[in-house]
């Protein structure tokens, strides 16, 4: 993820050269800007050379065309970046809500049992935080079980045989509900309170894994692309009757900033990734463990600043 100050110009600018979308789309518009310089010296040739003139060749398409296709563009690079930024923002929302249910969880537990039972409020503390670490790697097809706190090396062994580590965490939370009720810690009502909170977990992660298993369908993914290309492919030979040799720079900027926009929808519409500007899940992870820990009053065993992720920070 990027941090930056959105009121600050100068520094974005000064950011240009280091842009992830610049390095992905610069092959691009290099190709568009050698067909343009190609094409330009071509048409060049056909007005100037002396055995070519005669020939009356000229390169050029009406630009009302590319009018009419620009709207048509439009409309579609709208309607791909909202569709990828929908999926980005409705994974912050889920993350978000992840954040407000494992809080809600833990100062459920911490009212519920009584100070002096550190075995249950550490074995929560302990799941509630090696769930979040687990299902930021499962998003992101990882298995780092050294992050998981709640098992023993003999139960991470076990854990690596499995295809789905948060299910196995949930599952060994409401196990251990179930047993606080029938040993009396809890009673009915407390146990059905839980529920919708333990269940919580469950559907945030179903609504993850749809995102994330839901790509945009290939057919509109296909058309945009090639649509974009046609385009900036077709450009020069509009440009090139009217401004000459200036078509190139202005061909490879109308190309940065169509592939552009197309880089930047690609890369936010799979938010649990590792891009610049997926989505921090794993820092949301920490900031949730480090909230349970304090809310049930427990220790926390591991150093927090060695298992941050990398931010790109824009000041």
């Amino acid at each position: 993820m990027i941090n930056y100050n959105s009121k600050n110009w100068l520094e974005a600018i000064r950011h240009f050269r280091r842009s992830y979308v610049i390095r992905r789309t610069v092959r691009m518009v290099g190709l568009v800007g050698l067909f343009t310089t190609f094409l330009a010296l071509l048409d060049w040739a056909f007005h100037h050379h002396p055995e070519l003139v005669p020939l009356n060749l000229s390169i050029e398409i009406e630009t009302s065309v590319f009018t009419l296709l620009g709207v048509f563009l439009s409309l579609l690079l709208v309607f791909r970046t909202n569709s990828a930024y929908d999926r980005w923002w409705e994974g912050r929302k889920q993350w978000g809500a992840l954040i407000n249910h494992t809080r809600g969880l833990a100062v459920l537990i911490n009212g519920m049992t009584r100070k002096e039972d550190e075995v249950n409020r550490r074995f929560f503390a302990r799941s509630i935080s090696s769930y979040v670490l687990a299902l930021s790697d499962h998003l992101r097809n990882n298995s780092n079980h050294d992050l998981i706190l709640r098992y023993s090396d003999e139960q991470i062994d076990e854990l690596r045989q499995l295809e789905h580590v948060p299910n196995k965490i949930v599952n060994d939370m409401w196990t251990r509900i179930e047993t606080m009720y029938a040993d009396g810690f809890i009673d009915g009502f407390q146990l059905t309170t839980l529920k919708p909170e333990t269940q919580s977990f469950l559907d945030i992660q179903g609504a993850c894994e749809r995102i994330k298993a839901t790509p945009i369908p290939f057919a509109h993914n296909f058309f945009i692309k090639l649509f974009i290309l046609a385009y900036c492919f077709l450009v020069p030979f509009a440009m090139i009757p009217m401004v000459g040799f200036y078509s190139i720079p202005l061909s490879m900027f109308v190309a940065y900033a169509l592939v552009g926009i197309e880089y930047i929808s690609v890369e936010i519409e799979e938010p649990f990734g590792l891009d610049c500007n997926d989505l921090p899940t794993h820092n949301l992870a920490l900031k949730i463990e480090k909230n349970v820990h304090e809310i049930l009053a427990v220790e926390l065993d591991r150093q927090e600043n060695e298992q941050k992720e990398q931010y790109i920070v824009i000041s």
